[in-house]
């Protein structure tokens, strides 16, 4: 079932947002603080005093390149200032804020979902498999590697993770080694195969329902370790040979395998 997200992780989530200025102000803390011990002499936690207050350098007790060197530190800091500022109110006030927070929201929400289902892919099945199991109020999160899609799905409430469900790390972050099932549905076979052999590599106890374009694939997919396959054209050609029939008023024999 999924929890809801804990504040804790939304801040944190959110403070991954800021770790390249914070980052870059920590190297910018320790390349100062190394040359203020080696050229005052200082013990660092008087240097680090002295980085955010420049007025307690004492001008007359100082080198020239001191005074210049605290002049361009100040600077610094003060340029760092206004850079974690830009960040901080970019996500808070800027005109995609909401955007922002809800996506936050949607990575904290993937972290903690269990006994979900996986999809794959946001085409015509796709859509339809999450419309359907949303009726069911079965948890799911969708793998879908179009920004445009992803990006609706989440505005619409669906948890999702951006990125190509071929690879390992990503199946990885939509939870399925937590997960109770699977359905490959991109439109590509060989596609399909690749993430179902991943998938069963990965959590050997997840259900994995795939879909085929051609039926002759289908013995291939079970070997790979797909529970089911379905091949929607074809289950699209029974249903309506099976209209045919009731309104024909006779049997049309079994289908051809090709």
């Amino acid at each position: 079932m999924r929890r809801k997200a804990p504040v804790r992780q939304i801040f944190l989530l959110f403070l991954r947002r800021l770790r390249l200025p914070l980052a870059l102000f920590g190297l910018f803390h320790v390349v100062v603080l190394t040359i203020y011990m080696s050229v005052e002499g200082l013990a660092w936690d008087d240097a680090l005093f002295v980085i955010t207050h420049a007025h307690a350098i004492h001008p007359e007790q100082v080198k020239t390149s001191t005074k210049i060197f605290a002049t361009l530190v100040f600077t610094g800091v003060f340029g760092f200032q206004i850079w974690f500022a830009e960040r901080i109110l970019s996500i808070v006030f800027g005109p995609e804020r909401v955007e922002a927070w809800v996506m936050i929201k949607n990575q904290v929400n993937v972290t903690n979902i269990h006994d979900h289902f996986i999809v794959c892919g946001y085409g015509q099945v796709g859509r339809t498999v999450v419309n359907q199991l949303k009726k069911a109020q079965i948890p799911l999160v969708l793998i879908e590697s179009d920004d445009g899609l992803y990006k609706e799905t989440i505005g619409e409430g669906v948890l999702a993770i951006r990125g190509d469900a071929k690879r390992r790390a990503v199946l990885t972050e939509a939870g399925i080694e937590r997960a109770k099932g699977i359905c490959v549905l991109i439109d590509n076979d060989a596609d399909n195969l690749y993430i179902t052999i991943t998938a069963r590599s990965i959590n050997p106890n997840a259900k994995i329902i795939m879909r085929a374009g051609q039926r002759r694939y289908a013995e291939a997919m079970h070997k790979a370790g797909a529970d089911d396959v379905i091949i929607p054209e074809y289950e699209g050609g029974l249903m309506v040979s099976r209209l045919v029939e009731k309104y024909a008023g006779r049997a049309l024999g079994p289908p051809e395998i090709d």
